[in-house]
Formats: structure tokens, C-alpha cells, sequence
């Protein structure tokens, strides 16, 4: 038996725990959560992930390198779409971030979009 996707899935569960606790402790705090509760969040996102694509990734055939590279090529673009609708945020002072934040965001929305489209397209595939 293989017990790699359910670990998978334990660990997105204590991921999604503790950044629902980091967002509660946030909106409680009459502020904005803190800046790990997104890249926490995404950990949980890619946790999650796995645990449904890991018997398919194990598998080393042509389907699964069709679906990172495609799902790869997905996630550029909607990196850039990301990367203008930030800057369009920034440049018209609709809100204002520190780099730490804006990183942050960054990577949370790379590691949540490269392996959900990876999901997508492992059950279109």
C-alpha cells in the first residue's frame, strides 16, 4: 500500500489549518493577516495536490511530462497576467505594498498555479 498521498493530504490539512488560524488571527487583530499566512496557504494548495497527482507522477510516461510542460507553459502566462494586474494595482495607488508582501504574493500565486493547473490538466489528460 502506498501511503504517500494520504501523508500528502495530512499535511495540507495542517497547512489549511494554520492558515485559517493565521487569517482568523488576522481579521481578530482588526488588520491584515500576516504575510506567511499566503505562502502557508499556497504549501497547502501544493500539499493537496500532490496527494491526488502523486500515483500519477510516479508513473515517469510521456502523459505526466505532457501535463508539467504544458501546465508549466499555462503558469507563465498567467504569471505575467498576474505581474500586470499587479502593477496596475501599484502604479494607480489602489493599495500600497512592501516588497516582502508583493513577494510573497508572488510566490504563493506561482506555487498555487503551477500545480492546480496540473491537476486540471491531469484530469483532462
Amino acid at each position: 500500500m502506498d501511503y504517500h498521498p494520504r501523508a500528502f493530504f495530512v499535511l495540507g490539512t495542517l497547512l489549511g489549518l494554520m492558515g485559517a488560524f493565521f487569517l482568523t488571527v488576522g481579521i481578530l487583530a482588526s488588520g491584515s493577516p500576516p504575510v506567511q499566512t499566503y505562502t502557508v496557504l499556497s504549501l497547502a494548495v501544493l500539499a493537496y495536490s500532490m496527494s491526488y497527482l502523486y500515483p500519477q507522477f510516479k508513473q515517469k510516461d510521456e502523459r505526466m511530462k505532457l501535463i508539467r510542460q504544458k501546465g508549466m507553459f499555462y503558469s507563465f502566462f498567467a504569471m505575467m497576467f498576474y505581474f500586470i494586474v499587479i502593477l496596475s494595482i501599484l502604479q494607480f495607488n489602489i493599495i500600497s505594498l512592501t516588497a516582502i508582501e508583493l513577494l510573497n504574493i508572488l510566490i504563493a500565486l506561482n506555487i498555487s498555479t503551477v500545480f492546480l493547473s496540473w491537476v486540471i490538466l491531469a484530469r483532462k489528460y
